[in-house]
């Protein structure tokens, strides 16, 4: 299986975090709470001159010391969200995961092993299209692809900023104390999870996706990056007359839109050796415990992600932490559960060698539409499995 990777993996800041000090920390903390377009507006917030505000920022992008990455308003694009854990038989995770993303509408993969063994998938799907998605689903079973499937609709991702705090002063190798985060979880807000109801709300076409796609790359990237890159999708050499339509597009349909919910941080505190890629399934006993658990994982020094199953109080939450933690985090875990917070959980473990994202959605965009159906979907499955001929 080989895939194009278009953004750096999380661990390629590993050796970049040691170059980050206070100062740093708190103009990060800063832009994730309010964004960066106003660095006046940003200068006050943290209380540090404009001038110096501005020079953290070029440190950060000269240097590679952190990406900030724009996370999509998928709903408004008419698109679902949906967790897919697939089966598949030892030895064909490759193949499995290749097939199930042969159409471009999925948009994080991880190939796992522990409580299920095959395939971690998110896919976005027209909202009117589960019928579609969960038929072809069915046929990769029947063709022996992957051995079964649970298909569930999900929120899209939300990636809480790992507790910098934390690394301030250190010295030597910092250790969490996993039971002071269980003592104070009955202190933890319960912070409101939103789950769409309506889908397709904003007005948008190609050009707003790529744009979209380039922001989700690297959301500081410059706008002559961006033109660049329209230029080169539409296959146009005559790039420069998209200057004024991306100028255009950001202004009045990306911003005012509200296309863009968030930003998701690069970061990585721990040397990539002694770094443990994870995820759990997590069933709460109900919606309180589930929002507390929410505000937990911002009280954590390491990288989460997690999905929310929409009409569940349950969670699918990814982990990146020091291997020596682990066995201090499964006890907390544990008191979770014994202290009647957690109903149970299920443990999938993978490498981050082996996680990918997805930006190319755009490609499924065709006639101010998207062009996803059963039948679509099975005419690029035979495209993506059909030995090449010499």
């Amino acid at each position: 299986m080989s895939y194009v990777r278009l953004i750096p993996s999380m661990v390629d800041y590993a050796e970049s975090f040691k170059q980050l000090d206070s100062s740093d920390f708190t103009i990060i903390k800063a832009i994730c709470k309010s964004g960066f377009s106003n660095i006046n507006a940003l200068a006050e917030d943290v209380g540090i001159p404009q001038q110096t505000v501005s020079y953290h920022l070029k440190k950060f992008d000269k240097k590679g010391l952190v990406r900030f990455r724009a996370l999509t308003d998928e709903a408004k694009l008419g698109l679902k969200s949906y967790v897919v854990i697939a089966t598949s038989s030892l030895g064909k995770e490759d193949f499995s995961s290749m097939a199930a993303t042969c159409f471009p509408l999925w948009r994080y993969l991880a190939v796992v092993d522990g409580w299920k063994r095959g395939s971690y998938l998110r896919y976005v799907i027209p909202s009117d299209k589960e019928r579609d998605m969960k038929v072809f689903l069915e046929e990769l079973v029947k063709r022996n692809i992957i051995t079964d499937f649970e298909l569930l609709p999900s929120t899209s991702p939300s990636y809480p900023l790992l507790n910098l705090d934390f690394y301030i002063g250190k010295k030597g190798i910092p250790v969490f104390e996993w039971e002071n985060w269980v003592k104070d979880y009955d202190s933890f807000h319960e912070v409101e999870l939103d789950e769409p109801e309506d889908y397709g709300k904003a007005k948008f076409d190609l050009y707003d996706l790529i744009i979209l796609r380039c922001l989700e790359i690297d959301a500081r990237t410059m706008q002559r990056n961006i033109v660049k890159q329209i230029g080169r999708i539409m296959e146009d050499k005559d790039e420069k007359k998209y200057i004024p339509l991306v100028s255009r597009r950001i202004r009045e349909s990306i911003i005012p839109q509200c296309l863009v919910k968030g930003l998701r941080t690069y970061l990585f505190p721990n040397p990539a050796p002694t770094a443990l890629f994870f995820m759990y399934h997590l069933i709460f006993r109900n919606k309180s415990n589930l929002q507390k658990f929410v505000t937990g994982l911002s009280h954590l020094p390491y990288n989460t992600g997690f999905e929310k199953i929409l009409n569940r109080n349950e969670l699918f939450v990814r982990f990146i932490i020091p291997i020596y933690e682990f066995s201090k985090m499964r006890k907390a875990f544990m008191q979770l559960a014994e202290n009647g917070y957690l109903k149970d959980a299920h443990l999938l473990f993978g490498n981050l060698g082996s996680t990918w994202d997805n930006v190319e959605i755009y490609q499924m965009f065709k006639d101010g539409m998207w062009n996803f159906s059963f039948g679509i979907a099975m005419e690029m499955l035979e495209k993506t499995i059909t030995p090449k001929k010499a």
